[in-house]
């Protein structure tokens, strides 16, 4: 009895032994994957980080602060770069007067303009009372469909294209075309507040618009981003959404989007609100318009109402990136960095935040990653997000998403819609479609 068993008990051993072996043969496979890493090019060893601003208004269009306030203040909050944004209107140099629009530029005929001094614009260029760190003044700087009831504003830079245009309704392509066609670059301010979808979260899915952008990313390169901050997170809470809803159509199909935060300052109290990071060998237009088109940037903000809360205002300095590593051979994404305070980082993919801490194991998470992950960093200093960093596991058709054919509607919604649309063109209809629908959502 005892014979068998021990031999009962053999065979058993045997059976498992075997099984142990066999178990591996028969797993499912290992994802691995291509990472296009965004900051491939940052030498993090001697590379500097330049804090800059790229959307600001003046008495020049419908801000209330003259250029020389605008550019002391920024200077004094320590920023490296700033780009006068003014609506219709290219911005010479902060030591000169613009060509104002008629409408948008009253001020011109009411109030007494002064730009600095050619003086004074030497020494904010140099820094020279700053220690040589000079604050860059971004050319041909202007936002462009400025006097747009809907609010379909572009950013350009560079060229000078747009000067005195006063802009055409629910146009993109417009601006964005032209200035490309100039040699500029551009940038989709404020996408939300298009559709109002700071009124109502869902806006922020609606294929309808999302397709407007992406066909846009998608036709042209030199429109590398949208504003996912701008100002004190007011219209533009749920534009982080936009963004990764876009990223997961244009992605699939070759095209990254850049995030860009911007104050869109137009008064005193909205400067240093937000901004971007710059990662350069040095300060100039040169490197700054790489570090644009390339990706190699940082977007930042104090207030992030659905991230860090509602009551939220950040502190002190941002966490800061001092290097991101990739290990390929394991398909590990690593970030350093160096905080005063405590800090937590957070991996997102397809709009989820999937993972936590200083690095991601991309395999351990394949289930749920669709063609990217990007991080966001929270300290006391307010919010840190990377840019996207491509994640492709061979099979990226399978990440493709469309977006569907205009939806049938009968006749009448048909035509209230359209009613509607007409009426969003005037700047009174504008305000009561506002007053009588957004305000009581």
């Amino acid at each position: 009895m005892k014979s068998i068993s021990k031999k009962l008990i053999s065979v058993v051993l045997s059976v498992l032994m075997i099984a142990g072996i066999a178990i591996p043969v028969f797993a499912e496979e290992t994802v691995e994957y291509t990472i296009t890493n965004p900051y491939e090019t940052v030498d993090w060893d001697t590379w500097g980080q330049y804090k800059a601003m790229l959307h600001t208004h003046t008495l020049y269009s419908d801000g209330e602060m003259d250029i020389k306030d605008v550019v002391e203040e920024y200077y004094a909050q320590d920023y490296d770069i700033l780009a006068i944004t003014d609506h219709g209107v290219v911005n010479q140099g902060w030591d000169k007067k613009p060509e104002m629009l008629p409408l948008i530029g009253y001020n011109q005929y009411i109030r007494w303009l002064t730009p600095l001094s050619a003086e004074r614009y030497a020494e904010i260029t140099s820094g020279a009372d700053r220690g040589g760190r000079g604050m860059l003044d971004v050319p041909l700087g202007i936002e462009m469909n400025g006097v747009v009831m809907r609010k379909n504003h572009v950013n350009g830079f560079f060229c000078g294209y747009g000067q005195g245009d006063w802009g055409k309704e629910e146009d993109y392509e417009g601006p964005v075309a032209g200035t490309e066609a100039a040699g500029g670059i551009s940038f989709i301010n404020h996408p939300g507040d298009f559709y109002a979808a700071h009124h109502d979260k869902e806006r922020a899915y609606d294929t309808e618009y999302l397709k407007i952008w992406a066909d846009i990313f998608l036709k042209y390169e030199s429109c590398v981003g949208i504003e996912v901050y701008n100002e004190r997170d007011t219209v533009a809470r749920y534009d982080r959404i936009i963004w990764d809803n876009l990223l997961q159509y244009t992605i699939p199909r070759g095209r990254n989007i850049w995030a860009f935060a911007n104050d869109d300052s137009h008064f005193l109290s909205t400067i240093g609100v937000t901004a971007e990071m710059m990662l350069m060998p040095e300060n100039t237009v040169e490197n700054l318009r790489t570090a644009m088109e390339n990706g190699t940037f940082f977007a930042c903000s104090t207030i992030s109402k659905e991230e860090m809360g509602e009551e939220f205002r950040g502190t002190g300095d941002y966490a800061k990136v001092t290097r991101i590593d990739i290990d390929e051979e394991n398909d590990i994404i690593s970030a350093t960095i160096e905080s005063s305070t405590d800090y937590t980082v957070e991996w997102i993919a397809d709009g989820e935040i999937i993972a936590t801490g200083d690095s991601i194991n991309l395999r351990e998470y394949s289930d749920v990653i669709g063609s990217y992950v990007r991080f966001q960093i929270k300290n006391e200093g307010g919010i840190v997000l990377s840019q996207a960093f491509v994640c492709d596991d061979g099979n990226m058709d399978a990440c493709m998403i469309y977006y569907p054919e205009d939806p049938e509607v009968n006749a009448f919604v048909k035509m209230w819609n359209e009613f509607v649309a007409m009426l969003r063109k005037t700047l009174i209809g504008e305000l009561i479609f506002r007053a009588a629908v957004l305000d009581n959502m």
